[in-house]
């Protein structure tokens, strides 16, 4: 084939025109579309159906067989070989080529061979992360008996971390519960319950108290409590609340019972315990009112109102049970605006019936005795509405609206009307040394045996 500037030649697969280089390839595919003049195309058809082979066909008979648009296939240029398809140790490299340089049309073939090629690449070697090892057995519980605690540990070897890998996450020690049986619990004793009443009521009785094995109960074969369950001693009956202190051992405050050292009378009590170490017996308490005072001289004699409220307790029973030793006297009283105070009155005690004269030393103490207060009425007599015995030419009780020992006429009068805490009622209850002639909040009156 003459082109200017030279000569250039085409070499094809098949060869069917006069200018063909035929010592160049078998044969020459045409420039155009064209038979191969050297066969029958309609009789190699007619016997050898070539044109059913589209390969074959499109060589020796393309344009009888209508094959003249057959396009095979041929490759794309190599892409460029793509990164290594990991970041550390041995990996791939790839690089791909595409059939369409043309693509086959028509029934045309293939490109042959494969799209993708593929070469090993390598990297640094890789971190490695540690593992763990499985768990080590449990070991042994640390006790004998009961509840203890048991552990197991595993170590981060599996494998070890290299070459800044990762340490292992979570514990290498792990604890459990253990159970190695019931422990022997020995028993204990609980606290003495208080001592019960006297057996009699005078003379000699037996009072007894009672404690139990339950400090802990013993349990799974621990030993029973040694000793005995049950302590028993003489006693004797209280005469007044130094007695329920001491010989009773009572230590709370409130109502007991007592049998008078004298008259062997039995009678209640109320008991204050809780006051400069207790044992205090007290006969007269107010504080809201609810008891009238305002009472006649028999009343006055055997007491009225409630030991669990207002109340006085009787001035035969006081006479009596002061006059069993050395008597202290106590009054406890309490202001309007919530001040409290105290006096003492060391050898108290009181006259014989009619008159029950009040005897006392002067008072020390808070509440004050200096010239007004209860000590101005020691060696006085004890007056009511209807028994006039003060040193008054009237009657300093119905002038006082109450029952004392009054003189000339009073400067306490603590079984006054209880008028509203706080106002000035010379007839209220008042104490004059303490809050002149302002009515008092409560008050209480105590003795104890010294």
């Amino acid at each position: 084939m003459k082109m200017d500037g030279g000569q250039m030649q085409y070499c094809y697969e098949c060869c069917s025109l006069d200018n063909c280089n035929k010592n160049l390839c078998k044969h020459s595919s045409p420039a155009s579309c064209a038979d191969d003049e050297n066969v029958d195309c309609a009789r190699w058809n007619s016997i050898f159906s070539i044109c059913e082979d589209i390969n074959k066909a499109k060589l020796i008979c393309p344009k009888y067989c209508n094959l003249c648009h057959v396009v095979d296939g041929n490759w794309s240029p190599w892409s460029s070989w793509s990164q290594c398809d990991v970041t550390c140790e041995n990996g791939t490299k790839s690089r791909v080529r595409f059939c369409n340089n043309p693509p086959p049309q028509y029934g045309g073939l293939d490109c042959p061979g494969e799209g993708t090629d593929l070469k090993t690449c390598q990297r640094h070697l890789c971190p490695v992360h540690g593992g763990w090892s499985d768990w080590g057995p449990w070991g042994t519980c640390p006790t004998t008996c009961g509840i203890g605690m048991q552990s197991r540990a595993r170590s981060c070897t599996n494998p070890v971390p290299d070459r800044f890998g990762d340490h292992c996450f979570g514990h290498s020690f792990e604890n459990a519960l253990c159970n190695s049986g019931p422990c022997a619990i020995q028993g204990g004793w609980s606290d003495w319950e208080e001592w019960g009443k006297c057996s009699i009521t005078f003379g000699i009785g037996i009072q007894s108290r009672a404690r139990s094995c339950n400090n802990p109960a013993p349990k799974s074969y621990g030993n029973t409590c040694s000793g005995r369950d049950l302590d028993v001693k003489l006693c004797f009956p209280a005469t007044d609340c130094y007695d329920v202190l001491k010989k009773q051992n009572a230590t709370k405050s409130g109502v007991y019972n007592v049998t008078l050292w004298r008259s062997k009378q039995k009678t209640q009590v109320y008991c204050d315990m809780e006051t400069d170490n207790g044992g205090w017996t007290v006969f007269q308490y107010r504080f809201n009112g609810s008891v009238n005072f305002y009472r006649n001289s028999a009343e006055y004699e055997r007491g009225f109102g409630d030991l669990g409220t207002e109340f006085w307790l009787g001035l035969n029973f006081v006479q009596e049970m002061a006059a069993q030793g050395k008597t202290e006297l106590r009054l406890d009283l309490t202001a309007a605006d919530g001040t409290t105070v105290f006096e003492n009155f060391q050898n108290f005690y009181l006259g014989s019936s009619p008159y029950f004269i009040l005897y006392i030393d002067r008072g020390t103490g808070t509440a004050g005795d200096d010239k007004y207060g209860l000590s101005y009425h020691n060696g006085c007599a004890f007056s009511t509405y209807d028994i006039d015995r003060d040193r008054h030419s009237m009657n300093c009780a119905v002038h006082g609206h109450g029952a004392w020992w009054y003189n000339d006429c009073y400067y306490a009068n603590l079984n006054g009307r209880y008028a509203t805490p706080g106002s000035r009622d010379p007839k209220g209850i008042i104490y004059h040394q303490f809050k002149d002639c302002y009515s008092l909040k409560t008050s209480k009156m105590m003795f104890r045996r010294v």
